[in-house]
């Protein structure tokens, strides 16, 4: 199994697995403040990694996804995001959709 796929793999599944425990335990892991909105936004993105791993495409899906997460974190530095319960600037969440979405680009664009 090749870099993209081991990676849409395990981001897959601590997506799905942060936002169930999100459901059950907010803050995740005391830090990260969630709702059920934003908890559901991280099953969905998940098992979107999962299903690029899976059927065969995790290059297109690590590089859009990861996208996806830079513009939201660099929104989320900006703009209180309430909706997914992020407040704007230093907020964890920020940094955290930051360094996912860099891994899941950088991955998508330079890995074999």
């Amino acid at each position: 199994m090749g870099a993209q796929k081991t990676w849409a793999w395990i981001i897959g599944i601590v997506l799905v697995l942060t936002g169930l425990l999100g459901f059950v335990n907010d803050p995740v892991l005391g830090i990260f403040n969630v709702n059920g909105l934003h908890n559901t936004v991280h099953i969905l993105t998940g098992l979107v990694f999962i299903w690029g791993a899976w059927g065969g495409f995790a290059r297109p899906v690590n590089k859009s996804v990861g996208v996806i997460y830079i513009l939201l974190a660099l929104l989320g530095f900006f703009v209180p995001l309430t909706f997914l319960d992020l407040s704007a600037g230093a907020d964890p969440d920020n940094f955290l959709h930051l360094g996912v979405g860099i891994i899941s680009a950088l991955v998508g664009w330079m890995a074999d």
